[in-house]
């Protein structure tokens, strides 16, 4: 515990967390031992002050890794080992000039990740899906008897629903971020604040009569929880353990206007984009708009690091949009859509609605 207080507070001083607070003893479901203090002999492990124990080891400890860290965890469905490996033999990190090929990844709800390279990773959503079956086991755990013990186990019952999500989405994560890192040697994202994102609404006060007033948190609500269930800040953590491993590089851009600029002349403008279709009242390039987004979130990645790659022509199928007002911030192309015509932009493009 004194070891844990202490990277807490050095923590706190780097300014990585927030100052540390005293905790219920009920808190504590797990405690660490330090390197080289735990020993493993097949499927046994000596525990300091516990002795052997029989554990299932999962997969056995790769050639060249040394143990550092052990730590034991209470989970719902029973204990649990964690054992940290170092390897010596990971790839130092690459430096921009080295990369040859380059992603760019925007990271969405409906969509986990849409690629730059024409590729959409689609969202499964666990949590939602176990949402009705959470609704049920939490509202028989809340009517059982406090302090009894069918409230206890109604609401252990409770906890192996949420951690069969978390394994869910964490082996689904770990899926992805391995085929992003396949996909290039230099992976591009989006610096979001996640938190500044579910962060509630302010509130709305009537000045005549004080009383508060609609502030639209209840339809934020819906959209924290999917945010929640997306994950997306794990998701580049995952990514950037893989890449680490791999030696693939990884940068994040500012997300500003990225869903709102056409990849191929720069314009800007917020009736661009259309739900899941774009077309640039600019330049008229069509295409889908997390597709765009993602090639957008590439050329500003690679722009900032210094290095040029050229980008693989993505050939997708959309459906054109209604032609809205020109009210955008042009940074390329002068031609317009009331310049070319909704006639001459459909003879444009095939039947299919293909782009290129």
């Amino acid at each position: 515990m004194l070891r844990r207080v202490e990277n807490a507070f050095q923590r706190f001083f780097k300014g990585e967390g927030k100052y540390p607070k005293p905790k219920r003893r009920s808190k504590y479901r797990s405690w660490s031992y330090p390197p080289k203090d735990v020993r493993f002999e097949g499927n046994k492990v000596r525990l300091p002050g516990i002795g052997w124990c029989k554990f299932f080891s999962s997969r056995a400890f790769p050639d060249g890794f040394s143990t550092r860290t052990v730590t034991v965890r209470k989970k719902a469905d029973g204990w649990y080992i964690s054992v940290q490996l170092r390897d010596e033999s990971v790839p130092a990190t690459p430096t921009p000039d080295a990369a040859q090929t380059a992603i760019g990844v925007d990271l969405g709800i409906k969509k986990l990740a849409s690629v730059s390279t024409g590729e959409l990773i689609p969202n499964p959503q666990y949590g939602k899906k176990a949402q009705r079956r959470r609704q049920l086991l939490s509202r028989r755990a809340s009517r059982k008897s406090k302090g009894s013990a069918r409230r206890r186990k109604a609401y252990a019952a409770l906890a192996r629903l949420e951690q069969k999500v978390e394994r869910q989405r964490t082996d689904y994560h770990w899926k992805v971020a391995n085929q992003l890192v396949n996909l290039g040697e230099c992976i591009i994202f989006e610096d979001l604040n996640i938190k500044g994102m579910m962060a509630r609404c302010k509130p709305k006060v009537d000045p005549e009569t004080g009383k508060y007033l609609k502030n639209g948190q209840a339809q934020k609500r819906g959209l924290n929880r999917v945010i929640a269930d997306a994950a997306w800040g794990e998701l580049k953590q995952k990514v950037k353990v893989v890449a680490a491993k791999s030696g693939v590089l990884v940068h994040e851009i500012n997300p500003k206007y990225t869903s709102q600029e056409c990849s191929c002349c720069g314009y800007v403008s917020p009736t661009n984009r259309d739900k899941e279709k774009f077309l640039c009242e600019s330049c008229g390039w069509v295409a889908d708009a997390d597709v765009d987004a993602a090639t957008v979130i590439r050329q500003r990645g690679l722009t900032e690091l210094g290095i040029n790659i050229p980008l693989p022509v993505v050939h997708g199928k959309v459906t054109l949009k209604e032609p809205v007002k020109d009210r955008g911030n042009h940074l390329g192309c002068q031609m317009s859509l009331r310049t070319l015509g909704w006639n001459g932009l459909n003879s444009a493009y095939s039947s299919g609605g293909e782009s290129e």
